[in-house]
């Protein structure tokens, strides 16, 4: 039995570091982890030519410090998917406050535009009350002077292009 450190330490060695990237996010989400207990796992059992200690380390110094881990594997594709076109890192789990009052919190943000980004699972968005729901939360948001901006399963799974071209026209509209 291995702590779950040591098993993202393990599975940067066999897996994508897609996949390891995940497995910390959820990780750091449930609180199995944290992102020092995983640092100090590395310092410790990371020496030179440990297999997977430079995705590990590549992964821990690309976090900002105050990150807080995305709640889902499709939430972690999402981020990976706006990197890769070219956005900066987004805040996941972002708290919107208005007047210093709690708004919702989305998935990823991009403070500096305003912009909210939410990823739409039919698990948890399909049927009337879930649209009823989001509709009215997504209208909030709207009255918090933010931009909200929905992605979908296609969205990440064909690259992110359409996805990438609607937050480019927010971010112009927001400017």
């Amino acid at each position: 039995m291995t702590t779950p450190e040591r098993t993202l330490l393990d599975l940067g060695a066999v897996c994508h570091e897609s996949v390891v990237e995940m497995a910390l996010d959820a990780a750091e989400y449930r609180n199995l982890a944290t992102r020092a207990s995983v640092q100090a796992t590395v310092a410790r059992l990371g020496k030179r030519g440990r297999n997977g200690a430079g995705t590990l380390r590549r992964l821990l110094a690309a976090r900002e410090r105050e990150r807080r881990a995305p709640e889902s594997e499709m939430e972690t594709m999402l981020i990976r998917c706006l990197r890769r076109n070219g956005w900066p890192e987004p805040a996941p789990q972002y708290e919107i406050r208005h007047r210093g009052v709690f708004v919702a919190r989305v998935d990823a943000a991009f403070p500096q535009w305003r912009i909210a980004v939410e990823y739409d699972s039919d698990e948890h968005h399909s049927g009337r009350r879930a649209s009823e729901r989001d509709n009215d939360r997504r209208l909030r948001i709207i009255a918090a002077g933010w931009f909200p901006v929905e992605a979908t399963l296609p969205d990440v799974r064909n690259g992110g292009t359409r996805l990438s071209a609607a937050l480019r026209a927010v971010r112009a509209k927001a400017a």
